[in-house]
């Protein structure tokens, strides 16, 4: 906990320093007298004085760059006069000319794009592991009832129009690639998610898709469609999942693969003729007959083999996701489970499984217990940790049952491929500024969503989502970390240029009126403006925190 804290505090003072240092620089550029530059709000913790300004450190949370003449906060005639009186009046910023002004207040929101470049072209230039799915758009796993089940298909290769002819093709495949989407080319998956999304429901959009099959060459085909919500969070979805091939990373001994020749690092492709991916390789072996055989197409070392294996019967808690820290000393935690388990069985998310049967369980014991259980019911001893510190609800211990669901499998454990993504040093500016590019985009889109309404404000985060979001990066990788923070410091750039008094963007429209004008906008106008501006955004902050709020309490509670 306090390591994520450290990086959520890092990731925090980068981008505010860079805000501030934006502000900074433009203020010296131009002759402004700056009494202090602090990352932090006061109280100063520490700091040093270099000339007339003050560097500083307070309370690790925003920042601030105080200039002669330019107050967030409306000062006094005494407060003024304390504070600037010596300071020449060519030196505040108030007397500045209105383009100096906008530059200065501008300084700030580019620096976080500028911070958001460097970053996309660092870690595009250092590289790092991400799964296939972000660099190819490649089709996986398909949900029974989605919109791309019966999606008409149309050969791009044929002439005529597609309103006047029946579809060449009904339905997206497992494996069919994604080159467009709406005429933009594809890149991964998360442009699919975000083009459903934003797009909102019913709205119908152009895919290209490419398929390849084993006796033809690539067909185009053009796929006309409009996404659906298709579960309880209301979002507008396709359907369809990233391609995770299967990997074999580990062969049990003395199982039916073993017998067949499965080899670590083999490539699953396809079971009985059907591509799978990971997830449905899974599914497939899961349900197949008892005592039936299975053929498997599988890469090794770029050479196609078939190998033929009969699943065997083992026992698998259905609808339950466990995990532990240490998997072979630590109990297993409940970290997902279905609504079906849930009520059958009493279980909720963080419970712990303490014992079985009446003795004491690691993880790696439990899920040995299963598998050699089919069938048979276990009892299960399960502390329950307190509901916000036990305050809703407080720590308990109870017994409940469980019966593990015969299924077939053939002895695997699996992983699935990772790629080094990395950009050649001669296209990192390009590629950086392209990132950065789509950022704001997506951010914009995500903003016009909001106003059209198929993006929900209960999808909007504060400070608590954001820790999580850069924690849950963090725990990724180091490349994850990089990239989010280059996110969130673009979503900064955009925030601080909405036009609401407090922020530059505000200020930026009272300075332009004012060069329209002629003259400054009238003192109490200004001082009435922020005090909307101030109450605004603390509205606008209490919102994203009670949504951040209810998040953590739906998380914890059953209800």
């Amino acid at each position: 906990m306090i390591i994520n804290v450290l990086i959520f505090l890092a990731v925090l003072s980068l981008l505010i320093f860079f805000h501030e240092l934006g502000h900074f620089v433009a203020a010296k550029a131009f002759g402004i007298y700056v009494k202090r530059f602090s990352i932090g709000m006061p109280p100063r913790l520490f700091g040093i004085q270099l000339g007339e300004t003050d560097y500083c450190v307070g309370l690790p949370f925003g920042g601030f760059v105080m200039m002669a003449g330019q107050e967030d906060v409306p000062l006094s005639d005494e407060e003024r006069e304390r504070e600037y009186g010596k300071v020449p009046e060519e030196r505040w910023f108030k007397n500045k000319p209105v383009w100096q002004r906008m530059c200065v207040l501008l300084a700030g929101p580019f620096m976080n794009l500028f911070l958001a470049i460097l970053l996309y072209g660092f870690i595009g230039l250092v590289g790092s592991e991400v799964p296939e799915w972000e660099v190819e758009a490649r089709v996986g796993e398909i949900e029974p009832g989605s919109p791309v089940e019966d999606a008409p298909l149309y050969r791009l290769s044929t002439p005529s129009s597609r309103e006047a002819r029946e579809p060449d093709a009904i339905g997206w495949q497992i494996g069919d690639r994604i080159l467009t989407i709406n005429g933009r080319e594809a890149d991964n998956m998360t442009d699919l998610a975000i083009a459903a999304i934003l797009g909102g429901e019913g709205r119908e959009q152009e895919i290209v898709l490419e398929r390849t099959t084993s006796m033809e060459a690539p067909e185009r085909y053009l796929s006309v469609l409009a996404p659906r919500a298709l579960d309880e969070t209301g979002h507008a979805r396709f359907g369809v999942g990233p391609y995770e091939t299967a990997i074999v990373r580990e062969v049990i001994p003395d199982s039916a693969a073993a017998e067949a020749g499965f080899q670590a690092d083999d490539i699953i492709q396809a079971v009985d003729g059907v591509s799978v991916t990971l997830s449905g390789f899974i599914k497939y072996i899961e349900e197949v007959d008892e005592n039936a055989d299975v053929s498997i197409d599988l890469l090794r070392n770029d050479e196609k083999l078939t190998l033929k294996a009969q699943p065997r019967t083992i026992g698998r808690l259905q609808g339950l996701w466990l995990d532990a820290d240490d998997p072979e000393t630590d109990p297993a935690t409940v970290f997902h489970l279905t609504s079906e388990v849930q009520e059958e069985t009493n279980l909720r998310r963080r419970d712990v499984i303490l014992e079985v049967n009446g003795e004491p369980v690691t993880f790696m014991q439990l899920r040995n217990i299963q598998e050699t259980s089919p069938g048979e019911p276990l009892e299960l001893k399960v502390h329950r940790p307190g509901v916000l510190f036990g305050l809703l609800e407080p720590a308990s211990t109870f017994m409940t049952t469980i019966t593990p669901q015969p299924v077939r499998a053939i002895g695997v454990a699996l992983r699935p491929r990772s790629v080094l993504q990395r950009v050649p040093a001669i296209r990192i500016v390009p590629h950086a500024f392209y990132q950065s590019y789509l950022a704001v985009e997506r951010t914009l889109l995500t903003i016009a969503g909001l106003a059209r309404g198929v993006v929900s404000p209960k999808d909007l985060g504060g400070p608590v989502m954001i820790f999580d979001v850069t924690t849950k990066a963090a725990e990724a990788g180091f490349g994850w970390l990089v990239k989010i923070t280059a996110f969130i410091s673009v979503n900064l750039f955009i925030l601080n240029l909405l036009p609401l008094p407090v922020l530059d963007g505000g200020q930026v429209v009272t300075n332009g009126i004012e060069a329209i004008r002629g003259k400054p906008l009238n003192e109490n106008i200004l001082e009435r403006m922020q005090q909307v501006g101030i109450v605004m955004l603390l509205m606008l902050m209490l919102f994203v925190t009670y949504n951040d709020i209810m998040r953590l309490v739906q998380d914890w509670l059953p209800w």
